[in-house]
């Protein structure tokens, strides 16, 4: 009787993480603005411009806040998602927004400041 072991390669699924910083003009980190990271869907098989993706953090000390898009990410796709960012802080007089847009790469640290203007 012959036995033949195979095996396979096995390559573990990174994180797929956003980190989200949030700066006034001079560069100095803004704790406590809240941010949100939402994406529509593009597919044939869904409703286009349904929300697929929606998550909201808060920024820390260091005016960063993190994303982990792992549990979404589908090994082999191709690509990730383009999201819409809106931003947010309350100041005692004043509430200041903004919105952009950040590409989310599959598998990396994916990285982004974005300067609040105006208090």
């Amino acid at each position: 009787m012959l036995a033949i072991a195979l095996f396979t390669a096995c390559n573990k699924e990174k994180d797929t993480i956003a980190e989200v910083k949030v700066v006034t003009p001079n560069g100095t980190a803004i704790a406590g603005a809240k941010v949100r990271m939402y994406g529509q869907s593009t597919t044939q098989n869904v409703d286009v411009g349904d929300i697929r993706i929606d998550r909201e953090g808060y920024t820390a000390g260091n005016g960063t806040v993190k994303f982990d898009f792992t549990d979404l990410y589908v090994k082999g796709q191709s690509g990730f998602a383009i999201l819409d960012v809106d931003i947010e802080k309350a100041y005692p007089d004043s509430i200041v927004t903004m919105s952009g847009i950040m590409k989310i790469v599959e598998e990396e640290v994916n990285r982004k400041t974005f300067t609040l203007i105006g208090q």
